[in-house]
């Protein structure tokens, strides 16, 4: 028991927890949101494992506390020489942590690529719709986002063919009643289209 205590009290020291005696005879409602997260990142890594999966880490944090919470999987990230594995629907976070990138549509990886090649060369018609969705600094204040039309298909009922073909602006006769396999279309950049040489 005092060994578990011990272990309990440095991995709270190693997730930046302030006052970790005190905070570890403490429930989770005593606690902040992010102080939660850190608890949760701490238990993660008390077993060292190789993979440490992050799903949305930094949901309902404010931005100050998101930023810290990622620092801090970053940090450990190379203390632990461990992989990390984040699911997110922040392209923020995955353009500051990621390496690779993988963007699933209706369960479905679709794209897989590098980080670069992604926010700078999307094959996919679902990915280059979520970039161009997004507000950017160098954007003039009357252009109008882009917005990827339709909703997403029912779980229980996917359309034939490609997933996304109800939503695409590249759909042909195809994509609607065959679906394609994930390739390689150029130097490890991998996509689910098959118009893909044409976005």
């Amino acid at each position: 028991k005092k060994e578990a205590k011990e272990k309990t009290l440095t991995m709270l020291k190693l997730v930046e927890i302030p006052e970790p005696s005190r905070r570890f005879k403490e429930y989770p409602h005593q606690m902040s949101g992010g102080m939660r997260q850190r608890v949760m990142i701490a238990m993660a890594l008390s077993c060292n494992p190789e993979l440490l999966i992050a799903d949305e880490p930094t949901t309902a944090l404010d931005v100050t506390i998101q930023a810290q919470i990622l620092d801090l999987i970053s940090k450990l990230q190379k203390e632990f020489r461990t992989s990390v594995l984040i699911i997110t629907h922040d392209l923020g976070v995955i353009a500051e942590m990621a390496d690779r990138v993988i963007v699933v549509y209706a369960g479905k990886a679709i794209e897989s690529a590098n980080v670069r090649d992604i926010f700078r060369n999307p094959r996919h018609p679902y990915t280059r719709g979520l970039l161009e969705s997004l507000p950017r600094l160098d954007m003039d204040r009357e252009v109008k986002l882009e917005v990827i039309k339709g909703m997403v298909p029912d779980a229980l009922s996917f359309p034939a063919g490609c997933r996304f073909h109800p939503r695409c602006s590249f759909v042909k006769k195809k994509c609607k009643t065959k679906e394609p396999a994930l390739v390689d279309a150029i130097d490890g950049h991998q996509v689910r289209c098959w118009r893909h040489d044409e976005i």
